[in-house]
């Protein structure tokens, strides 16, 4: 088995997601709630978004030149904010603060890989209105902390947040799936920020390294520093 064996498999689990998501959405509605996620609407763009090697590899390979030159100048500035990050709450609001939203938007604030975003992307559904998906919440006071979850559908969201658990319990389970597929052919998998996975691929031909030498792949990202807990780890 070979990565272009792994990128059909992701392919075919992409689709089973988006199945099972719309059915998902649809029965939703069907008990008059609302998922409000629609085309444009790109607050939850601006977090920290994880994804497996296989996904990155397959968004790598439709980026155009001037993307990939986007990620090599922001690939250090990812790096100094995860170094400088004590802690994963304190990288989760650096991140959104600091990095900006996905390179990936365009000026329409669509993503403009859409057919290629990940699982992880691709499983978060929003159950409340837009503004909530940008929100501040340690700028809330607690009457409006209580508020909001107060008025969440604790029967289908991951409480306490907005969005939607069962699509985000697939999503996982599809990871996992893949994660596992890719350690069976390699030895070991890779998790990671999605940027700066894509990163990983398009400046240091990773999938080319684990096809040739996958210990020394490996080997290399450990050598190079290219692994931390927030940016890539080898499971």
């Amino acid at each position: 088995m070979t990565m272009s064996d792994l990128m059909d498999d992701l392919r075919q689990r992409r689709l089973m997601l988006d199945q099972l998501c719309a059915a998902w959405i649809s029965e939703y509605r069907q008990r008059g709630k609302e998922v409000y996620c629609t085309r444009g609407c790109s607050g939850c763009c601006s977090l920290a978004v994880n994804c497996t090697f296989p996904e990155a590899v397959l968004i790598a390979s439709s980026l155009t030149g001037e993307q990939r030159e986007q990620f090599d100048r922001l690939a250090p500035r990812i790096r100094q904010t995860a170094e400088q990050s004590t802690g994963l709450k304190a990288w989760l609001a650096a991140f959104r603060e600091q990095l900006g939203p996905c390179l990936f938007l365009d000026d329409q604030g669509c993503c403009s890989v859409y057919r290629e975003r990940p699982l992880s992307c691709r499983s978060l559904l929003s159950t409340r209105e837009p503004q909530w998906c940008v929100a501040d919440f340690s700028s809330l006071s607690s009457s409006e902390k209580q508020d909001f979850m107060a008025a969440l559908d604790q029967i289908a969201v991951a409480f306490p947040t907005h969005y939607a658990a069962t699509p985000q319990e697939i999503g996982r389970e599809l990871e996992e799936a893949t994660l596992k597929q890719m350690e069976s052919v390699y030895g070991f998998s890779l998790l990671g920020l999605l940027p700066w996975l894509v990163w990983l691929e398009c400046r240091h031909q990773l999938a080319d390294k684990l096809s040739v030498d996958p210990e020394g792949a490996r080997t290399y990202l450990q050598h190079q520093g290219l692994l931390n807990p927030f940016l890539a780890i080898i499971t």
